[in-house]
């Protein structure tokens, strides 16, 4: 199955995921406070090890955004058949 519409729609063209931030509070609040965790974690790491943690979480970052990549892909792909079926259902009470 051809999915290049839709990987070019998440790449960048348009970019949903910058499109709208989540406005969940819950989220913001998870969000601020991994990063106070962060910083004073950093604060305890020598500089070569931090560079080392940095460079493990940016290869996780990678991975991640395969995943986000798939599951896009995927979530997209279920709402046109779903949109599909819901038009013939609706064609076939015609």
């Amino acid at each position: 199955m051809k999915t290049d519409a839709i990987k070019s729609l998440f790449t960048g063209r348009p970019f949903p995921c910058e499109a709208v931030p989540p406005k969940d509070r819950g989220y913001w609040e998870v969000l601020n406070e991994f990063h106070q965790q962060s910083e004073k974690f950093m604060c305890r790491l020598s500089t070569e090890e931090r560079e080392e943690l940095e460079a493990m979480q940016d290869r996780r970052q990678e991975a991640t955004q395969y995943e986000i990549e798939e599951a896009f892909i995927q979530g997209y792909s279920l709402g046109v058949r779903l949109t599909a079926e819901a038009f013939l259902l609706d064609h076939d009470q015609e």
